[in-house]
């Protein structure tokens, strides 16, 4: 039996020996480590907010070294924490879980080799890095680079994948592609054509409501902004060059920096719709600024394109 270990925050080990240290609040994820005590194993998990679920793959790490310790909280409250020390071990998966002596284990956890799976089953670790963004370079149909980037948790290093996705993709796929990928590694720890297919849609929805909101309430700022950030695209630029040329400009003449924004806002907005040419009317707008505003594409991909596009990378930023 081995405890589960949910992390909210995507932080897992690398699983080839690599450490990373925490801070466990006990009912908040710390009790599973505590009983397990020193010297055992324990399967970190990725929670996944959205489904309220614990992802099935993870990395299977040794509990080092583990003590109580006292922390403060935002409030100057002392509370009691355990400070742990995880060792990567490798990649596994729980079929089952059960609830036992106060914490979730499973009896069954299965070790997952995914470079000897590769073929039939590509996937991207994001396990002992952070993924931060991403950009897209085209150079023509056949020549498409998508990189992310990001930083060891063990150094500190920024580190990254990169892959040349040109002939399976178009470009605006391609950028939808990279976004799926940051979101997917975020999110599950592992990007695969199942997470990666989720997350473009999960992505591509927040992109649209993003430009739905900001055209609709004038708030500019807020275009291209989702759960994994912000956006870099054409129409996120402009919107944020006009804004701030604006609001310098309102404030040289004179106008109160309340006014001085609220103006700003207005006149960015008739800028990047003029400039676009992208409508107001709310059936049309949010596709509209999606595909020609911000250079995505939300038609969904096929799974074996998914595969395809995956094995282009690498495992991790190290293989």
């Amino acid at each position: 039996m081995i405890p589960i270990l949910p992390v909210a925050n995507g932080i897992l080990p690398r699983p080839d020996g690599g450490r990373i240290s925490g801070v466990f609040v006990l009912d908040q994820g710390g009790e599973p480590l505590a009983k397990a005590g020193a010297g055992r194993d324990v399967l970190v998990c990725p929670w996944v907010a959205e489904d309220e679920a614990i992802y099935p793959v993870g990395v299977l790490a040794r509990l080092v070294a583990i003590g109580p310790q006292t922390a403060v909280d935002e409030t100057g409250k002392e509370l009691p924490v355990l400070f742990a020390v995880l060792e990567g071990r490798g990649h596994a998966r729980w079929h089952t879980l059960q609830a036992t002596g106060g914490f979730v284990a499973s009896p069954d956890v299965e070790a997952m080799d995914f470079k000897a799976m590769r073929k039939e089953y590509p996937a991207i670790s994001g396990a002992g890095w952070l993924p931060a963004g991403g950009f897209t370079e085209f150079r023509d149909r056949t020549d498409i680079l998508v990189t992310v980037y990001g930083s060891d948790l063990e150094t500190g290093q920024t580190v990254s994948i990169r892959a040349n996705v040109g002939g399976l993709v178009t470009q605006e796929q391609a950028h939808t592609v990279e976004h799926g990928i940051i979101r997917a590694l975020r999110t599950y720890g592992l990007c695969t054509a199942r997470t990666l297919l989720d997350s473009i849609v999960r992505e591509t929805d927040e992109l649209k409501a993003s430009v739905e909101f900001g055209l609709r309430f004038a708030l500019p700022e807020m275009i291209g902004r989702t759960a994994t950030g912000a956006c870099g695209n054409p129409m996120t630029s402009m919107a944020q060059f006009y804004l701030a040329r604006e609001f310098i400009d309102n404030v040289a003449a004179g106008k109160s920096l309340h006014r001085s924004l609220h103006d700003a806002r207005q006149r960015t907005m008739s800028h990047i719709t003029g400039d676009l040419g992208i409508t107001m009317d709310r059936g049309l707008r949010a596709l509209q600024g999606l595909k020609r505003g911000m250079s995505h594409d939300d038609t969904r991909l096929r799974v074996e394109t998914s595969k395809r596009v995956i094995g282009k990378f690498p495992l991790d930023p190290w293989g």
